[in-house]
């Protein structure tokens, strides 16, 4: 019987990059571990963080592939995402310095300085914010395709489901607006690392356009509203239809 095929990192992290002696990488790993939300990142009877520390080595070998590595214009510093997200929806990075040691071993020019959100004044220094790794080679491989522009007609959503937003207490409709960006900004982060979240619904629009149902909230007094994302071909759009889960006191 053949072996089956398993994937060995090539490990480019740990030749680009020095990550600090053994405590200093423990003390960044359990950092990391405890500002993202929550992933089991220890086998049955570890403690070090074992699969976060594979975890950043595969997504850099895949980030170095694609070249989504970020380095600021002086080349002090340099960044790529982890593809992880706080408790809040923020990315995070993982941000380097210069490895100005003298005994540094051939080709790592960088040392891990630590985990960053854009908030973070450190991570001004970029022309831009580095993507996430992708692990499709083409759109039709997606369930919901990142690469496409997703339009939505906020106004159209607020006027034709007022009555709703006003039963629990939201009449202001500049508020309502804000409050629905910053709902779809962050579920399409979570879609973008986790394909589960978008489901295709049964029906269909033809054969270039397809019904995803995203699960899309706007917490209020303890109720949530969702949506349906229709994405086509070329262009996606959130619209119509809300579903208001019961109030659990």
């Amino acid at each position: 019987m053949e072996e089956a095929l398993v994937y060995q990192p090539e490990y480019n992290l740990l030749r680009d990059a020095y990550l600090g002696n053994k405590e200093m990488l423990q003390s960044k790993l359990n950092y990391l571990a405890n500002i993202a939300q929550e992933e089991q990142w220890d086998y049955h009877g570890t403690t070090d963080k074992p699969i976060l520390y594979n975890y950043l080595c595969y997504t850099y070998d895949r980030i170095k592939t694609e070249n989504k590595i970020e380095v600021t214009d002086d080349g002090s510093a340099m960044c790529f995402n982890t593809g992880l997200l706080t408790e809040h929806g923020a990315d995070i990075y993982a941000y380097f310095v210069k490895n100005e040691n003298q005994n540094k071993k051939s080709g790592q020019d960088w040392f891990l300085y630590g985990f960053k959100q854009r908030a973070n004044v450190e991570m001004r220094a970029f022309r831009k914010y580095p993507d996430i790794a992708d692990y499709f080679t083409t759109p039709a491989d997606f369930i919901y395709d990142k690469s496409l522009e997703l339009s939505i007609n906020y106004e159209h959503i607020i006027d034709d489901n007022y009555d709703r937003f006003t039963s629990i207490g939201l009449t202001d409709k500049y508020m309502i607006n804000g409050l629905l960006e910053n709902a779809v900004k962050r579920i399409i982060e979570k879609v973008k690392r986790n394909y589960r979240i978008a489901r295709k619904t049964a029906a269909n629009l033809d054969a270039q356009h397809s019904c995803l149902r995203i699960k899309l909230s706007v917490g209020c007094k303890r109720r949530f509203y969702f949506s349906y994302i229709c994405q086509s071909f070329h262009i996606s759009v959130c619209d119509i239809q809300y579903v208001e889960t019961p109030h659990t006191p």
